[in-house]
C-alpha cells in the first residue's frame, strides 16, 4: 500500500490547529476535522495520497489558497491534499507564456510577475490560490482588457483519479482544459501546475470615487449604464457598503505611460453624476496597485508570514445581472442594503456590503461554449457580503445576505462558483448554465467513480437522468 509523502500533518503535529483550517472562520470546524493533511512537494506527493486515501476508502479533497466559501476543501476524517507549496513561477519570454505551480498566491504571482514586467489577470485577494481561482473562471481588475483568468489558461498539469499525472492543452486531453476553464476546483482531478498566457503591465492608473447614501440611486444606475461599455482598459467596481458609503474603485492600464492622462475623462460620466465627496487618481506601479487592491501595504510583505492570518467572519453569495437594474429593482436594492443588522457588540473588521463588479469588455467577447464559464453576458456580477464579529451575529447576518439575494432573483440569477454558497438551490445550473451537460459528460470520462466529490460537486450523470 502506499504511504503518504510531502509534508504530512496530522493531529499529533506541531502546526495541526492552523493546518487544518481555511480563510472563512464561520465554518463547523468540529466536523470538519481531517485524517491528515498533505502539504504536497510535487506530482509524486499528490499521486501517493490519491492512492493511499482510495486503497483505504477515505474521502480526499483538493486544497490550495484555503478560499472555498463553504469550506469545501477540507473533509472530516479523509485526506486534505494541499498543493499551497507548489509555488514555482518559470516565465518563457520567446513564448510568451508562464508556468505557475498550483500553490501560488494572487498577490505574489503579481509582484514576482511584474519584476519582468508580465502579468496574468486573477484575483485580488492576497492569498487567493491561483489554481482553485482559475479553475472557477477569474475576475481580476485587468480582466476587462486580457480576458477571464480561465481565458489565459493554456494548459494543465493534473492529477487524474487513476492516480495518472496528465497534461492538457488545446491538442492533448483538450476537453481536460475546457473543463479546468470555468468547470470548478476539485471536480476532475488535482492541478499541480497551470500554463498561462502572459501580458505586458506597467504603471496603471487607480481611482477611487465616494459618495454618500442619497447619491445612491443616480450613482447605481449612472454606474450600470456606463461601466460594461466602458474603454476595456478600465475595470471598475462599485461598493454599496451598509455603513452607507458608495465607492467607487477603478484601475485603468494604458499601452504606455502616455496614455495615463486619458484616465479622468474616462471617469468624467460619473464624476458628473453627482459631485463625490472624495476624489483620489494616482498613478503606481502595477504590483503596488495589486496590493492596494489587496488591503496590504504595498512597501512591507509582511503578509506573507502568515498568509491565513485574514480569517474572517462572513457569509458570501453572488448573482449575475445581464441588464441594467430597473428603477424597482434599484429602490429594492437600497432598501435592502438597509435592512441590514448592526454588530451586537463591537465593530466588524468591515461592514456589509453589496459589490457590482463590471463585465463587458474581453470576457463578453469569448464564445459561452468556448470555455466552462458560461457568464459571458454578464452586465455586472453582484457578490453579496455579510461581515460579524460577535458570534451572536452570525445567524440573523446569513438570513439578511439570503434574503438580500433571494430579493434580487428577478434581476440577477445564476452565481458564480468561486463565490460558492450551500443555500443555492439549483446550484449546479446557476454555476454552469448551457455548459453543465458537457462537464457532466467530461466528469463521467475521468472520474466515473466519482473520486472527487464534494458537497456540489459535478456529478457523473445529469440530475433526474437515468444512470449512464
Amino acid at each position: 500500500m502506499p504511504e503518504l509523502t510531502g509534508r504530512v500533518l496530522d493531529r499529533t503535529s506541531p502546526g495541526w490547529e492552523a493546518a487544518r483550517r481555511n480563510f472563512r472562520s464561520a465554518l463547523d470546524y468540529d466536523a470538519l476535522v481531517p485524517a491528515a493533511v498533505v502539504f504536497c512537494q510535487g506530482a509524486g506527493d499528490v499521486q501517493n495520497a490519491l492512492r493511499y486515501a482510495r486503497d483505504r476508502g477515505l474521502p480526499l479533497r483538493a486544497r490550495s489558497g484555503r478560499h472555498s466559501y463553504e469550506g469545501y476543501s477540507l473533509v472530516g476524517g479523509g485526506v486534505v491534499v494541499d498543493v499551497s507549496e507548489l509555488q514555482s513561477i518559470t516565465v518563457d519570454r520567446a513564448a510568451g507564456t508562464v508556468r505557475v505551480g498550483a500553490g501560488a498566491y494572487c498577490l505574489d504571482l503579481f509582484e514576482r510577475l511584474y519584476d519582468v514586467g508580465l502579468t496574468i489577470p486573477a484575483a485580488s485577494g492576497a492569498s487567493v490560490g491561483i489554481a482553485g481561482l482559475t479553475l472557477g473562471g477569474g475576475f481580476g481588475v485587468t480582466s476587462r482588457l486580457y480576458g477571464l483568468t480561465c481565458d489565459n489558461l493554456l494548459a494543465v498539469e493534473m492529477v487524474t483519479a487513476d492516480g495518472c499525472v496528465v497534461h492538457a492543452d488545446a491538442h492533448e486531453n483538450p476537453d481536460l482544459l475546457w473543463a479546468s476553464q470555468g468547470g470548478g476546483g476539485g471536480n476532475f482531478g488535482i492541478v499541480t501546475a497551470l500554463t498561462y498566457r502572459a501580458h505586458p503591465i506597467g504603471l496603471v492608473g487607480l481611482a477611487q470615487l465616494s459618495w454618500t447614501w442619497d447619491a445612491f440611486v443616480p450613482v447605481v444606475d449612472a454606474w450600470q449604464h456606463w461601466a460594461p461599455g466602458a474603454d476595456d482598459r478600465l475595470s471598475t467596481f462599485l461598493r454599496l457598503a451598509a455603513s452607507g458609503k458608495i465607492t467607487l474603485y477603478a484601475m485603468f492600464t494604458p499601452s504606455s505611460p502616455d496614455e495615463l492622462a486619458a484616465l479622468s475623462g474616462l471617469l468624467a460620466p460619473m464624476l458628473a453624476v453627482a459631485p463625490p465627496v472624495a476624489v483620489e487618481i494616482q498613478a503606481v506601479p502595477y504590483s503596488a496597485a495589486a496590493a492596494v487592491f489587496a488591503g496590504v501595504d504595498p512597501v512591507n510583505p509582511s503578509w506573507m508570514l502568515h498568509p491565513h492570518n485574514d480569517t474572517q467572519a462572513f457569509k458570501s453569495t453572488s448573482a449575475v445581472a445581464f441588464a441594467p437594474f430597473p428603477a424597482g429593482a434599484l429602490a429594492l436594492l437600497k432598501s435592502q442594503i438597509e435592512l441590514a443588522p448592526p454588530s451586537a457588540a463591537w465593530q466588524t473588521n468591515q461592514p456589509s456590503m453589496i459589490q457590482l463588479l463590471a463585465g463587458g469588455g474581453a470576457p463578453s467577447r469569448v464564445p459561452v461554449a468556448a470555455t466552462a464559464m458560461p457568464h459571458r453576458a454578464a452586465a455586472f456580477v453582484v457578490q453579496y457580503d455579510a461581515y460579524w464579529t460577535d458570534p451572536a451575529d452570525a445567524q440573523r447576518s446569513t438570513d439578511w445576505i439570503e434574503g438580500v439575494r433571494t430579493a434580487m432573483l428577478p434581476y440577477a440569477h445564476g452565481a458564480y462558483v468561486n463565490y460558492v454558497d450551500h443555500l443555492i438551490p439549483d446550484h449546479l445550473d446557476a454555476y454552469y448554465g448551457a455548459n453543465l451537460p458537457r462537464l457532466v459528460g467530461i466528469k463521467r470520462a475521468v472520474d466515473a467513480d466519482d473520486v472527487f466529490n464534494f458537497p456540489q460537486s459535478i456529478p457523473t450523470a445529469l440530475p433526474g437522468a437515468p444512470p449512464p
